[in-house]
This record gives C-alpha cells, sequence and structure tokens, in this order.
C-alpha cells in the first residue's frame, strides 16, 4: 500500500553547484536525514560541491515529477525521461559518473507522483521510501505516493465530443445556450 502524500508533489528535481546557486522557488537539499551535510559534490564529479534541490508547484498547474532515477553514464538515456537541469549551468566539461534522469507528468494524468526526496548514508535504510540510486557516499531516497484528486479541477471534461466542440466554438454561440 502506498504512504498517504503530505503536501504536494515535486514538479521538478534539479542540481545546484552551491547552496545559493538554485534559482527562486527551488529548495536545496542541505543535510541528510540524520543532519550531516547533503553535499554531493564528489559523487558528481564537481571539483567543489554539488546539491540536490526540489521544487513544488505551488498554485500553477505544472507538470508532476512520477520518477526519478539515478544512471551510471554508461547507460542510455530512458524513454520519457529528462535529465535533470544543472544551476547555474550545465557543465559539459566535468566528466560524469552518473546522471539524474527525471519523469514528469501531466497532473491529470498521473496515478503516482514523487513527494519528497531525502539523502541518507549509504547503510541505513529508510521507512516509506524508496531508493533511487547512490552518489556521492549517499543514498537517495524518494517517497512516492497517490494523486489526490481533489480541489478545482482546471477543465471540466465534456461527455461528448460535440458538446466540448460548442464550448470550444465561440464564434457560432449554440442558440439554447444563449438566454
Amino acid at each position: 500500500a502506498m504512504a498517504e502524500a503530505e503536501g504536494p508533489p515535486l514538479t521538478g528535481v534539479a542540481w545546484a553547484s552551491g547552496l545559493s546557486a538554485a534559482p527562486a522557488g527551488w529548495t536545496v537539499i542541505t543535510t541528510t536525514v540524520e543532519g550531516a551535510a547533503a553535499n554531493l559534490g564528489k559523487g558528481f564529479g564537481h571539483k567543489g560541491s554539488g546539491y540536490l534541490c526540489v521544487r513544488t508547484g505551488g498554485a500553477q498547474v505544472a507538470p508532476i515529477v512520477t520518477d526519478v532515477q539515478v544512471l551510471s553514464d554508461r547507460s542510455p538515456h530512458p524513454t520519457g525521461y529528462t535529465r535533470a537541469p544543472e544551476f547555474p549551468e550545465p557543465r559539459t566539461a566535468v566528466s560524469r559518473k552518473k546522471w539524474i534522469y527525471v519523469k514528469l507528468q501531466p497532473q491529470e494524468s498521473a496515478e503516482t507522483a514523487v513527494f519528497d526526496i531525502q539523502l541518507s548514508p549509504k547503510s541505513r535504510a529508510l521507512p516509506h521510501y524508496m531508493k533511487i540510486g547512490e552518489m556521492g557516499g549517499f543514498a537517495i531516497w524518494c517517497k512516492k505516493g497517490a494523486v489526490r484528486r481533489c480541489g478545482p479541477q482546471p477543465v471540466a471534461v465534456p461527455r461528448t465530443l460535440s458538446a466540448g466542440l460548442r464550448q470550444l466554438s465561440l464564434r457560432n454561440p449554440d442558440q439554447e445556450c444563449v438566454g
């Protein structure tokens, strides 16, 4: 059974080269579950630092993260996934041993989503979390849950195509609807 998800699902997972590198709206994961510094720089091939950061959509309707994978540089790019963005900019010259891939889906069609990401020492297990890989001496975990369908729906789905076309056609308003 899936754990009951707390809060909104994530809408992005990315890399930041430092604590101040993440843009507004992104939250840098600065500590592990045990409170140690969560600097993944060594595992990311950076000379300096590297941090995971996450984003939630807030009010706007955005695609949500439904899966995250940590893959070696020899693995093929998984279908339907995008490589996690890097802030302030991608470092093309750096050789990478591992990449993070993120799967995004529209919230309306997603059944499950990623609600949280945590880091821990490799030896530690995290209840209710799924291990997605290891990087820089840490285990990376994600918490998945069912997507809740509550609150205002952005668009009501028309039952028939003709009803949908009537709603879309503004030039010839249906006489029944005018009153």
